[in-house]
């Protein structure tokens, strides 16, 4: 692991716990709708964070923001 490689898991204690959370696999574009990031299952703990940033997703048959967190099996290397 570099050192500029960040796993979900370090990040997870510093997300919103209010605000809705997207998690989108790199891999396959699939994605999974969470209320809150305390509603993510802790095996993505051990995925690379990708990148993440505000969305609208489908949440309840309607369009909500949320935060959407891409990650990855793999760390980056672009950057």
């Amino acid at each position: 692991m570099k050192n500029n490689d960040i796993l979900f898991g370090t990040i997870r204690k510093f997300c919103s716990r209010i605000d809705r959370v997207s998690i989108c696999r790199k891999e396959t574009l699939d994605y999974e709708n969470y209320k809150s990031i305390k509603d993510v299952p802790e095996n993505y703990d051990q995925y690379f964070l990708y990148g993440f940033g505000m969305i609208e997703s489908e949440f309840d048959d309607t369009l909500k923001n949320c935060i959407e967190i891409m990650i990855s099996k793999e760390p980056r290397n672009d950057i």
